[in-house]
């Protein structure tokens, strides 16, 4: 398996409670998130610690990822924490601060890929896979600054 650490920052002119709205309601992600191509959630009954959600993601490069998160944190309206499995085996971390007049999105990443060819191909590609996600996280971003516009102006 090929292991990543990921830390992104996202920054926002809304108040933190929009955002985290907003990040919050990962049913909704496909409405901002290019990169999210579908979204099914395996527990409608439960919203917060212990929902589980399939995702499936793309990016610029020429193949999908499915993963199962389960949320193991839940600490509105701060961070959300998960476990993944599926072609993506990890733990992630949304954390959202407020800075100034702007609020902060830490996202962490930290995941290995359990598919065959990602991982035969990651000594030599592990450069391309990263900037492939972080393109896909900088998708998220510009779509979630557009998608948060457009929900002040209602």
């Amino acid at each position: 398996m090929a292991a990543y650490s990921f830390l992104t920052d996202w920054r926002f002119d809304a108040p933190l409670e929009e955002v985290w709205n907003a990040i919050d309601a990962a049913e909704r992600y496909t409405e901002w998130w290019p990169s999210v191509v579908s979204y099914r959630d395996l527990t409608p009954e439960i919203h917060g610690l212990g929902a589980r959600a399939e995702r499936i993601v793309r990016g610029r490069l020429p193949y999908q990822l499915r993963y199962t998160t389960e949320v193991t944190r839940y600490d509105p309206p701060h961070e959300i924490a998960y476990t993944s499995t599926g072609d993506l085996t990890g733990t992630g971390r949304f954390v959202l601060n407020r800075l100034d007049r702007q609020t902060q999105v830490l996202n962490y990443w930290d995941v290995a890929t359990s598919g065959f060819w990602l991982n035969l191909l990651a000594p030599a590609l592990k450069p391309l896979f990263a900037w492939n996600h972080n393109w896909v996280m900088a998708q998220g971003q510009r779509g979630l600054a557009e998608w948060l516009r457009r929900q002040s102006t209602r």
